[in-house]
């Protein structure tokens, strides 16, 4: 039972952390915590455990000799201190290395989960030979420190059974002694041979299961010190109507754990409704201003607005109703495509889902596939193309049906013609939401009412597409305002453009 709800509060605790913190642990890290609950387990149903729970009957053995046969009691408190000096020893000794072998194990772990996961990549571009090498030596390391500390325990328990054979002749020997003394009978001493047993075991057990105890403590620190950090913001008393998705940014800053500042006292605002494009070069921070619009990431300062209430009061379940978001990469889980579909929305009917892949492009390739919707994806969608997913995790957006749509290059591995179709989808979705679109594509940013250009300085300029995309793009040619409803005026050249907003540090 105790494993069970350790498991299940580590599973609960890593789904309510923010982004911020899981994108600082890699997955073996965060398997390795599902791992310290079973050495957790271990440590406390093992032999070291059944040592401790022996201890008490060694202290009634050691009462019972001091009553029958006292003459030997002195030889076996000595021989008590020896071993309880030797396993207070060894624990020292092995507690010292654990770091390092536990810091290799962690390496090993982390080294052979990227090579899984790059498996096809380490085939298709040729580096296997480079990938074997590196993790047979991180592989190499940790058996050589797994050894020696093997060793060590060896030691620990090889240097008890000679201590309980040279106790055990101790007491023997006094014994006799004492017989020939007349201070003891024949049979207190077949009855002390038998008692000096049940009050050594305990005792020289624990000198060779200190390293699992060792183990289990920490990964029961580990586990507490995970189980105690901040989670997201958790419910909320009062039901607020669904957002229009008009957003408003006041003096927001953001700096990542490492110190790395992204944007600094940024004020703007978006929507509500139309299409907004995100625009910048690589590593600008485009990505950081969806994800702190989309509620994952906190500011560092300032305050983010959803209309007129401030993100950060609302739990992420709400935000998750609210805002939609489609990132680079998605991952998707193994199993039929309807219920990988189904995932984001359980309540969602066949003619929902149907109407999300028409929506998305979808479902004219998987009409073609052999079980069409029950076709079973591999895993991380093996089976599908890159464009294809991409069209599948749009369906999946759409039929949550967001107020607020945050769409992260979402014509990454689209062909020209899923583009077009694609384009005409989200000026048919912005009448009636608000889309913002991070992208690089020069079609999809000129759909845009607004567009709001990421410098990497930490400010951010906004402006029309007149105003910012010939900038931007290089385009000689002036280009018409998108507004929703209305089909696009025809592009007209030789127009002089009007300076472009900057929302920069105040």
């Amino acid at each position: 039972m105790i494993d069970r709800d350790v498991s299940q509060a580590l599973m609960q605790s890593m789904l309510r952390h923010p982004l911020i913190t899981l994108e600082q642990r890699s997955a073996s890290q965060w398997l390795q915590l599902f791992r310290d609950v079973s050495a957790m387990r271990a440590g406390i149903s093992g032999g070291l455990a059944t040592s401790i729970l022996d201890l008490p009957m060694a202290l009634l053995a050691l009462i019972v000799i001091s009553i029958v046969a006292w003459p030997v009691l002195p030889v076996i408190l000595v021989a008590m201190v020896s071993l309880g000096v030797l396993a207070w020893w060894w624990a020292d000794e092995l507690r010292s290395g654990r770091i390092e072998e536990v810091a290799k194990a962690r390496a090993l772990d982390r080294s052979t989960a990227e090579v899984c996961n790059a498996r096809s990549t380490l085939k298709v571009l040729g580096y296997d030979t480079a990938a074997k090498q590196s993790w047979q030596a991180g592989y190499d390391h940790w058996l050589a420190e797994s050894f020696c500390k093997n060793g060590e325990l060896e030691n620990a328990r090889e240097t008890s059974h000679v201590l309980l054979t040279f106790f055990s002749i101790s007491v023997i020997t006094v014994g006799a002694i004492a017989i020939n003394a007349q201070w003891m009978s024949i049979g207190s001493l077949m009855a002390v041979n038998l008692l000096a047993t049940k009050a050594l075991a305990p005792i020289a057990q624990l000198a060779s299961n200190w390293r699992s105890m060792a183990r289990a403590n920490e990964a029961a620190e580990r586990l507490q010190a995970t189980l105690q950090e901040p989670l997201e913001v958790q419910g909320q008393t009062v039901e607020l109507p669904r957002p229009r998705g008009h957003f408003r940014l006041d003096q927001v800053s953001f700096q990542y754990p490492s110190g790395k500042s992204s944007l600094e006292q940024v004020s703007l605002e978006i929507g509500p409704g139309g299409i907004h494009a995100i625009l910048g070069r690589n590593g600008a921070g485009k990505s950081t201003l969806a994800k702190l619009l989309a509620g994952l990431y906190k500011p560092t300062q300032g305050r983010i607005f959803v209309d007129e209430y401030d993100m950060a009061q609302f739990p992420r379940s709400d935000l998750y109703q609210w805002i939609g978001c489609l990132a680079q990469e998605v991952y998707w889980f193994s199993g039929p495509i309807v219920d990988c579909l189904r995932m984001v929305n359980p309540e969602a009917d066949d003619k929902n889902i149907i109407a999300a892949c028409h929506l998305a492009g979808a479902h004219s390739f998987i009409s073609r596939l052999p079980n069409g919707y029950q076709t079973v994806l591999g895993e991380g969608g093996a089976g599908l193309s890159a464009g294809e997913l991409r069209k599948l995790a749009l369906a999946q957006l759409f039929l949550r049906n967001p107020s607020i749509l945050i769409l992260d290059e979402p014509s990454n591995d689209l062909d020209f013609e899923s583009e077009t179709a694609l384009l005409k989808t989200l000026k048919q979705i912005a009448l009636k939401h608000t889309v913002i679109v991070i992208t690089h594509s020069s079609r999809v940013a000129s759909l845009a009412q607004h567009i709001y250009h990421v410098r990497g300085d930490g400010s951010v300029e906004h402006g029309s597409p007149m105003q910012l995309l010939p900038h931007l793009f290089g385009v000689a040619q002036d280009i018409a305002p998108y507004q929703p409803g209305t089909a696009r005026p025809a592009s007209t050249s030789g127009h002089n453009h009007a300076q472009p907003q900057e929302v920069s540090s105040s």
